[in-house]
């Protein structure tokens, strides 16, 4: 949106239908200012109004890409205009894109720092980041510049509630409410600092009032808020109450985006491809990859199930000089929608003649490359759980490449996933009921399984809890797989962290160090995890866990 045209002043009939929009939208009949809007677009009106009023309606009606593309078309009026940055911010948040949204955001308060509502657009898309010191220095701007601001009031309750102070979290949360009465986030916040003071009758109540009530800062907020209160359970030592809160939140998601995840689900497509694969001949190998300029030295794909372990391992091997990472950045999207979405696909996949593999390597390196990271003379380590999935693509078009499938105790994974807050898209809506889970973990396991018979992989499984117990044996393993010399350096992973731009939840986990409370999460919770243990006892006997 930098500046880079003059407008010349409208001329008298633009200047007429420029004050018919502005007397639709002012009355508030923003159907008609949006179609008056968009007539003039069509009829070549060259003014920042109409795009502005469009881009409104379509954030109204959550368009948000066709949003952007009008705001976008401002930056042609030199329109240097805090308000639209701060919608493309808003737009840029609601499309997973928070890091942009951020830089929207600053660009916004340069142009108008005292503005309170553009502090707390920002806020919302740090706590996307799960940037939380950054996120409440936001909401502290926000209610200096507006001490009534009853959502910033309420968010800043609940963050100062989830680091443990409960008298600043009655404070701000009681002041919340006395304004709004719908601020649930802010009861969220009072029913947590109800638990700090022991007060968990008191806490009980105030959660159940919470989930019942309609709330004014929406769906979104108030489940983000409900997840630390059960977190915040489960740190009391209250295991029943805290499943019994994970599970009313991931049923209240369930039901928000059934309509679009629940009839094509994506256990039935890994089933799908175990099927394909239990019936098919073994795949011969691929022909070798040709060493081409800027390629990396080495290729790793370092992958599993989600929660298991793989930020960690990726962190610790990107304290290695030789390695470069890039953390879940998914480069073979375009490949699995082609060839893993149907049996045919995956004939032709088999088929595929070296011309196309090329074809298809360079659309993957050229991905690598426009990240900004320079691959030559590294060994580059892929890290992304669920290319689980995508065996098949790695065994084709990668066939030097070495595959590390990351371990963990699979009712830690399981309970962990089923109690993490992820954004939902069709793998992640199967985390939402335990059984769900567990059945969607047990066919990712399967699909791995067969794909190691039947395809021409180098594949070593690696375990969290023998790197936790035994770091340095752990990780000099992995260093003779890969073929790099063990160095000192991956003593200190920490380091690392900072440098790898971070996607996965675990980020902030990972960059305290070894985390060692991470195994046998799931015993305290035996009693809810009774269900699903049947179906996860395979796999706990395969990869070496005790029964018990």
């Amino acid at each position: 949106m930098t500046p880079d045209t003059v407008v010349n002043p409208p001329d008298p009939q633009t200047v007429e239908r420029l004050q018919e929009i502005l007397s639709a939208g002012r009355a508030g009949n923003h159907q008609r200012a949006a179609d008056l809007a968009g007539s003039a677009i069509e009829d070549g009106v060259r003014h920042p109004l109409p795009f502005r009023v469009r881009a409104a309606w379509h954030i109204r009606h959550k368009r948000f890409e066709e949003a952007l593309e009008d705001l976008q078309s401002l930056s042609a009026f030199g329109a240097n205009d805090p308000m639209a940055y701060d919608m493309v911010g808003h737009c840029l948040t609601m499309l997973n894109r928070p890091h942009e949204a951020v830089q929207a955001f600053d660009a916004a308060i340069l142009l108008a720092p005292n503005l309170p509502e553009i502090h707390f657009h920002r806020a919302i898309a740090l706590g996307v980041l799960n940037q939380t010191e950054a996120m409440r220095g936001a909401f502290e701007s926000v209610i200096a510049l507006k001490a009534d601001h009853t959502e910033a009031l309420a968010g800043l309750a609940f963050l100062v509630a989830r680091a443990g102070e409960a008298q600043a979290a009655r404070s701000l949360g009681e002041r919340a409410l006395a304004r709004d009465p719908r601020q649930a986030s802010a009861l969220v916040a009072l029913a947590i600092a109800d638990m700090i003071d022991g007060e968990h009758e008191s806490a009980a109540r105030k959660l159940d009032d919470a989930v019942g009530r309609p709330n004014a800062e929406g769906d979104g907020r108030l489940n983000m808020a409900l997840g630390f209160a059960a977190d915040a359970w489960d740190r009391q030592g209250r295991p029943q109450d805290a499943f019994a809160l994970y599970t009313t939140l991931n049923d209240r998601r369930r039901d928000r985006h059934a309509a679009h995840f629940a009839e094509n689900r994506a256990v039935d497509d890994v089933r799908r491809q175990i099927a394909y694969f239990a019936r098919s001949n073994p795949w011969p190998p691929a022909r070798d990859c040709p060493t081409l300029p800027g390629r990396p030295d080495g290729h790793v794909f370092l992958l599993s199930f989600v929660r298991s372990g793989t930020t960690l391992l990726e962190t610790v091997l990107a304290s290695h000089p030789g390695i470069v990472a890039i953390d879940e950045i998914d480069f073979l999207a375009d490949a699995a929608h082609a060839f893993l979405e149907s049996d045919s696909g995956l004939d032709e996949l088999a088929t595929l003649d070296d011309q196309a593999i090329d074809q298809w390597r360079h659309r993957y390196w050229s991905g690598a490359a426009g990240r900004g990271v320079a691959l030559a003379g590294k060994v580059f380590v892929d890290k992304l759980p669920f290319n689980s999935l995508r065996l098949p693509l790695i065994a084709r078009l990668f066939p030097t490449a070495k595959v590390i499938l990351a371990v963990r105790d699979p009712r830690d994974v399981v309970f962990s996933t089923f109690r993490h807050r992820f954004n939902i898209y069709p793998s992640s809506f199967e985390f939402l009921r335990l059984d769900d889970c567990a059945q969607y973990y047990s066919a990712v396991m399967e699909l791995v399984a067969v794909c190691r018979n039947k395809l021409p992989i180098a594949l070593r499984e690696h375990r969290y809890e023998d790197m936790v117990a035994d770091f340095e044996t752990a990780v000099r393993a992995i260093c003779v797989f890969l073929g790099i010399e063990w160095t000192d350096r991956m003593l200190k992973f920490g380091d690392a962290a900072r440098g790898i731009d971070r996607r996965s939840q675990s980020a902030r986990q990972v960059s305290q160090g070894l985390y060692q409370g991470g195994a046998g999460q799931w015993r305290r919770y035996h009693a809810q995890l009774a269900p699903v243990l049947p179906v996860l006892a395979p796999w706990v006997e395969r990869f070496g866990y005790p029964p018990e």
